[in-house]
C-alpha cells in the first residue's frame, strides 16, 4: 500500500498524509470493472457470444438444430421482419421511431393484389407497391420533419389510419393471390436451396450497412440522432435527413410486404393489427444496441439481434414448447435490452 500527499495541512502546519488504495491487489478488480463497462458500452461484442451459447445449447439438446434445412428455415421465417428491421435501425439512430412497418407491409400486399387483378406485369406490381409504401413514408416524414410533431404520436396515428384503409380496401376479408409469377418472389429458391426471400433480406442489410457507414447521408443520420441543434449548426439539413429515413423505412417495409404476400399467397388486413411483428422489429433493433435516444447503433447489431430472436423461436419449436411463449420471451428480452440501454447511457462519458 502506498501513501500519497494530499496537499492539506493541520493547525501546526504539518502536512496530512493519506494512504490511497493503489495496491496491485486492486488491479484485477479494476480490470474486471473495466471489462464489464466495455461489455455494456459495446453490445455488438456481447450479443454474438449470447447467440453462440444458445446455438451450442440447441445443437446439444436437439439433433435437428444444425441441419442445413433447419438453419435455412430460421432465416426464411424471419426474412420479412428482417428486411423491415434493417431500415428501422436507421430511423432509430436518427432519433426517431416508426410504428408503421407492419401496416405498410399489409398496404403493399393489398396494392399487389389489386394490381395483379388488373393484369399488370409483376415488375410493375412490385414498383407500385413500393411507391405506395413510399407515400406512407412521405406522410410520416413530412409531419415529423416539417411540422416537428412527435414521431411516436405521428406514426401511431398513421398506423391506425392506414390499418383502417386496409380493412376498407379488402372489406375486412383475407384474399388469395393466385399469380404464379408473383409467387416466385417469396417461394422460389436459389442454388444451394437458399430462399429468394433470404437473399432479399441479405441485400437489404448490405444496402442499409453501406448507406449508414459509407455515405455522407449515414454520417448525417448519426449527427441528427446525436443532437439536432448541433447537427444543424454543422450544416446538416435536418429536415431532409428525417424525410429520407422515414421514406427508406417505409420502402423497406413495402418490400417486406411484397415478399410476405408472395410467400403466403394471400393478403390479410387484420395482420396490420397484430403487434407481434412490430415487437420483433423494435426488439431486434434495441437488442442490437441502437440507442433509444438516437445517435448510436449498428446494422450488424440489428442483424445479430433478429437472428437471436429467430433462433429462440426455432428453439421453442424444436423443444416442443408452445408458440404462445414466443412473445413472452421476446418481451422479456426487450425489457432487458431497454434496461441495458439505460445503463449504457449512464456509463457513457460526459463530454
Amino acid at each position: 500500500m502506498e501513501a500519497s500527499s494530499t496537499g492539506v495541512f493541520d493547525a501546526d502546519g504539518v502536512e496530512v498524509v493519506a494512504e490511497t488504495a493503489t495496491s496491485t491487489l486492486d488491479a484485477p478488480a479494476r480490470r474486471w470493472t473495466s471489462g464489464w463497462r466495455s461489455f455494456l458500452l459495446r453490445p455488438e461484442m456481447g450479443l454474438p457470444i449470447i447467440l453462440l451459447l444458445l446455438c451450442i445449447y440447441l445443437s446439444v439438446s436437439s439433433q435437428y438444430f444444425l441441419e442445413y434445412q433447419n438453419l435455412l428455415n430460421i432465416t426464411e421465417a424471419m426474412a420479412v421482419v428482417w428486411i423491415a428491421a434493417a431500415f428501422a435501425t436507421i430511423v432509430m439512430i436518427g432519433g426517431g421511431i416508426d410504428l408503421t412497418p407492419v401496416t405498410v407491409m399489409v398496404v403493399a400486399g393489398i396494392v399487389c393484389l389489386h394490381a395483379l387483378n388488373l393484369g399488370l406485369p409483376v415488375p410493375v406490381v412490385v414498383l407500385l407497391a413500393l411507391l405506395a409504401a413510399a407515400g406512407i413514408g412521405i406522410v410520416n416524414g413530412a409531419l415529423i420533419a416539417f411540422l416537428q410533431l412527435n414521431p411516436f404520436i405521428v406514426t401511431l396515428g398513421t398506423n391506425f389510419l392506414f390499418t383502417g384503409l386496409a380493412y376498407v380496401a379488402t372489406d375486412g376479408n383475407s384474399q388469395l393471390i393466385s399469380s404464379v409469377p408473383f409467387s416466385k418472389i417469396g417461394q422460389s429458391t436459389l442454388p444451394g436451396r437458399i430462399p429468394v426471400s433470404t437473399a432479399i433480406m441479405l441485400g437489404a442489410f448490405v444496402v442499409g450497412f453501406f448507406l449508414l457507414r459509407a455515405t455522407r447521408f449515414g454520417t448525417h443520420v448519426f449527427a441528427v440522432g446525436g443532437g439536432e441543434d448541433a447537427a444543424r449548426l454543422s450544416g446538416v439539413r435536418v429536415r431532409d435527413v428525417k424525410m429520407r429515413i422515414y421514406i427508406l423505412s417505409a420502402v423497406s417495409a413495402g418490400l417486406a410486404g411484397v415478399v410476405q404476400a408472395s410467400a403466403g399467397g394471400s393478403v390479410a388486413p387484420y395482420a396490420a393489427s397484430s403487434s407481434n411483428d412490430l415487437l420483433t422489429i423494435l426488439a431486434a433493433v434495441i437488442i442490437g444496441g441502437t440507442a433509444l435516444t438516437g445517435g448510436r447503433g449498428t446494422i450488424v447489431g440489428t442483424f445479430v439481434g433478429i437472428l437471436l430472436l429467430g433462433t429462440i423461436a426455432n428453439g421453442l419449436v424444436l423443444k416442443n414448447i408452445s408458440s404462445f411463449y414466443q412473445p413472452v420471451v421476446t418481451g422479456a428480452i426487450l425489457l432487458i435490452a431497454i434496461i441495458l440501454d439505460e445503463v449504457r447511457r449512464r456509463l457513457q462519458p460526459t463530454q
